[in-house]
């Protein structure tokens, strides 16, 4: 077994730890951030060898499947955490499946690894957070969470960088060769943005949400699985 393979096991093994109903809240949150930490820490690792033997890292894709409610919001909020950790993501709206939200996602192995990880755990989250409220309110409350997701993932993925000298333009240079491998793959992609803050209560309030989740500072007490499979649910 490589050294990627033991790592990505141990991390696998951390998460279903932490998502098992009868984990206590504390624990939960111990093994979440200790598996942030521990893909981090490889991340960092593999970029300072490549650095030194000038090895570069194929950029490959990975689809993932969003089902149920709010699947649109839960697109976003992959999309968001993507580009948090040197991925590239875009949604397939030429999905003829009403029913399900297809987001198509760039990047190293290892990045994507820890999108998968990292999403899992912040759609778990959501889901356990989601205040009551009618459907205009939830959906403005997912907008608010989405962003604040990217931005928290976004500012604790810089402190990481600060701390090791020279690996921003590492991770920059792979983010980009994520994007330029998605845009050749994909000829009819167009670039486009929209926001919407219909409620501004909700959306603030999604936005607090969002901003406690560090991969690690929420509990998790439901049997539904955390990096379990290929494709997120």
């Amino acid at each position: 077994m490589s050294s990627r393979d033991s790592l990505h096991a141990k991390v696998r093994a951390i998460l279903e730890k932490a998502n098992h109903p009868n984990t206590p809240q504390a624990e939960a949150e111990t093994a979440l951030a200790l598996a942030y930490r521990m893909m981090a820490k490889y991340d960092l690792d593999e970029n300072l060898v490549a650095t030194t033997s000038h090895a570069v890292e194929d950029i490959v894709s990975k689809t993932f499947t969003i089902k149920g409610p709010y699947r649109v919001r839960r697109g976003t909020l992959l999309w968001n955490i993507a580009n948090a950790v040197s991925c590239h993501a875009y949604r397939d709206m030429m999905e003829p499946n009403p029913t399900q939200v297809i987001m198509v996602a760039y990047g190293t192995t290892n990045d994507l690894f820890t999108l998968e990880a990292l999403y899992t755990a912040a759609d778990l989250l959501a889901a356990r957070s989601l205040p009551s409220g009618d459907r205009r309110f939830k959906t403005s409350w997912w907008r608010g969470y989405c962003e604040a997701i990217g931005k928290k993932l976004s500012k604790e993925y810089q402190t990481i960088v600060k701390e090791s000298p020279g690996i921003g333009l590492v991770l920059v240079e792979r983010a980009e060769r994520a994007r330029r491998v998605m845009v050749s793959s994909t000829p009819h992609l167009r670039s486009g943005a929209s926001r919407y803050r219909s409620d501004k209560d909700a959306f603030g309030a999604g936005q607090r949400a969002g901003s406690q989740f560090s991969g690690g500072r929420n509990g998790v007490s439901s049997q539904r699985q955390i990096g379990s499979g290929g494709h997120a649910q």
